[in-house]
């Protein structure tokens, strides 16, 4: 055995043929990862917008510069956040099914939530980027135009 190295990657067992090889030994997965630094202050919250594969880059801008008229309104001020979705989800139900196209969803900025983050614009744009508005009929989402709102309201573009 004189001149012998070790092969590299660590001990290995050495089976008979047509057995399958050993893998080698898993490395321990880290538990715990270090948190990103919390920023006290505010961060100002990026305009968000969506659309579904089948609705133009120009429907999109309609809906943003205000083109597209809306033929109705929900006012979320004064709501908790499961309230607040229950009624979003239930709007747009009626809003489809009476067959307007546009409606405009108000939630206002959160500049008064207790706390001092938004809770319901946050919860109302993951609910319209979601599953369950696609199944509800939701085409596109921008926030509104500044005569409508602004930042604390999103217009919504839903199918026929």
């Amino acid at each position: 055995m004189s001149g012998a190295r070790p092969l590299p990657g660590g001990p290995r067992r050495i089976v008979g043929p047509g057995s399958r090889p050993v893998p080698p030994p898993r490395r321990p997965v880290a538990l715990a990862r270090p948190r990103p630094p919390e920023i006290s202050a505010r961060l100002p919250v990026e305009p968000a917008a969506g659309r579904a594969p089948d609705v133009s880059a120009r429907e999109l801008r309609a809906l943003r510069s205000g083109d597209r008229r809306t033929e109705a309104r929900l006012d979320l001020h004064g709501m908790t956040r499961d309230e607040a979705l229950h009624a979003l989800e239930r709007f747009v139900d009626r809003s489809r099914a009476g067959g307007l196209r546009a409606v405009l969803i108000i939630h206002g900025r959160g500049l008064n939530s207790d706390g001092g983050d938004p809770v319901l614009r946050p919860a109302v744009l993951a609910w319209l980027g979601g599953g369950a508005a696609t199944r509800a009929g939701v085409m596109a989402f921008s926030p509104a135009p500044q005569r409508a709102g602004g930042t604390g309201a999103t217009v919504v573009l839903l199918r026929r």
